[in-house]
């Protein structure tokens, strides 16, 4: 009994246990936060890649972008039309779309990253002047991935090419001068092809010659006793030009009251929807225009005078037939009217519409710079839209106000004249015989335009054709794009920027 209490209490050997038992316990917790910390490191690196992942599909969000506004800018500027542009932008597209994954990364813990890139048509809405995209991008670190998405609207902006400051002529073929023609400024052709700019007999061009990029040494034909010092410059491209989308004539205008709108006298100057200043006692009406008004005609003749008072408010008189065989319109006020013609306009003799007596005393004898602003200050008080298929001025007749006519060929001659920008989208427009046009801008990107006889413009032409003759001048008048008339958005100046032309949301993640 004695020799078992010994060994029981004989503690030989005792810290080995101890020591044994404490490296397990150890051991444990070592292991156990060793698991954790390697836990918690996978944690962090699948954490790390998942914010990657966002980071490349946002970069490729980023690189399309770049590229689709680096495009955009070029299929803008080279692209004719509307039709021709959204064409071209799906080509851009489809290309970058058939791009292979973007994979301009840094090598990410032996794994490539990439950010895979689609485009899709989303548009939604009836106007055929935008697209709306959807840009899909994809991120992929070896098997985490990420999407984000961005929506853009690409929108075509109305183009005009009238920004060639110092060229008085522009055309898109042929500038053909003889007789003694003279062109004070520069001019210029899209044509690269020879004889595109004919010279002779005395005619010249004061200012630099614009030609086709593809232009050669024969684009120019002249006589060789002829000395050109003119500078020629190749464009770097063609120039576009387009006819501004014609307006519709407005639907809210009322048929006059006769009762209100009676002349003093017994004669009814208001007569079943026609307004006719045609006999003397109605000599000097004036039509008071407290709102919108339509008539079937408005007929002047007898040398008589039509006062059309507008106060300080914007007025529009919508017309079948505008008919002046012998008669004078003027505008009272400091507004402005519109005129919208549907089928005829009839000029004769001198009838003369939106003049003033100081136009008038100055026209006789005065200062030419004096004059010259008096009327551009005089036409910017009258518009007139012209559906009609000619418009033809052959004596002392004048309009003071420009002309947007949708498909009108347009003659002067005799000393007649339209005083403010003339718009058109006709084929022929003929001026001689000493007519004369005083406008910043003549529009006329589908027309031939001959100018014979003396026949002088004082403005810019832009047109087809170009031909003159008989002494004809075209002197490059002061031209600021800002006072360009709204129908052309002068503001545009012709090119667009990315800015104008894509607009994009933010980008999301989907």
């Amino acid at each position: 009994m004695k020799k078992r209490m010994g060994l029981l209490k004989n503690e030989q050997g005792i810290a080995l246990v101890i020591v044994l038992l404490v490296l397990v316990v150890v051991s444990v917790l070592g292991l156990a936060l060793m698991g954790l910390a390697l836990n918690n490191m996978k944690m962090s690196s699948s954490e790390r890649t998942y914010q990657s992942t966002y980071y490349i599909a946002e970069s490729g969000i980023t690189y399309t972008m770049d590229k689709v506004n680096k495009g955009i800018v070029d299929i803008y500027n080279n692209s004719p039309n509307q039709t021709t542009f959204f064409s071209n932008v799906e080509d851009m597209i489809t290309n970058l779309n058939n791009e292979p994954p973007y994979k301009n990364f840094e090598n990410y813990f032996g794994h490539t990253p990439e950010a895979k890139i689609s485009i899709v048509d989303v548009s939604n809405n009836l106007d055929s002047t935008i697209r709306d995209y959807k840009i899909t991008s994809i991120g992929t670190i070896d098997n985490h991935s990420r999407t984000v998405e961005k929506q853009i609207r690409i929108s075509w902006v109305q183009k005009n090419n009238v920004t060639i400051s110092d060229t008085a002529v522009f055309v898109r073929e042929t500038v053909n001068l003889s007789g003694g023609a003279k062109i004070e400024g520069g001019a210029g052709t899209n044509s690269s092809a020879p004889s595109s700019i004919n010279l002779d007999g005395g005619a010249s061009i004061s200012g630099k010659i614009y030609v086709g990029p593809d232009s050669g040494n024969n684009v120019i034909n002249k006589p060789n006793w002829m000395v050109l010092n003119n500078e020629i410059v190749k464009l770097p491209a063609i120039k576009t030009f387009e006819m501004p989308q014609f307006p519709v004539f407005p639907s809210n205008s009322t048929p006059p009251n006769e009762k209100v709108f009676k002349s003093n006298s017994s004669y009814d100057v208001i007569y079943n929807g026609s307004l006719r200043v045609d006999n003397w006692v109605a000599d000097g009406y004036t039509l008071n225009m407290t709102q919108d008004l339509k008539f079937n005609d408005i007929y002047l003749t007898s040398n008589n005078t039509l006062n059309i008072n507008i106060g300080n408010s914007n007025r529009s008189i919508v017309v079948n037939s505008l008919n002046l065989p012998n008669g004078k319109i003027n505008i009272i006020g400091t507004g402005k009217l519109t005129i919208y013609v549907n089928n005829s306009i009839t000029m004769g003799a001198g009838s003369i519409i939106n003049t003033s007596d100081e136009i008038e005393n100055l026209n006789k004898k005065g200062n030419e710079d004096t004059k010259s602003q008096l009327i551009k200050d005089q036409v910017k008080k009258l518009d007139i839209f012209y559906k009609g298929p000619n418009l033809v001025l052959s004596g002392s007749q004048k309009i003071y106000g420009s002309l947007y006519a949708q498909y009108a060929d347009l003659s002067f001659s005799g000393g007649s004249g339209f005083q403010g920008h003339i718009i058109t989208g006709g084929g022929k427009i003929n001026i001689s015989g000493g007519a004369n046009a005083i406008t910043q801008l003549f529009y006329a990107p589908n027309a031939d335009i001959n100018i014979s006889g003396g026949g002088t413009i004082k403005g810019q032409i832009i047109g087809k054709s170009y031909t003159a003759s008989g002494g004809s001048l075209i002197t490059l008048d002061d031209f600021n794009v800002a006072d360009l008339p709204p129908i052309l958005d002068g503001t545009s100046g012709g090119t667009g920027s990315a800015n104008d032309i894509i607009s994009a949301q933010p980008s999301r993640e989907k």
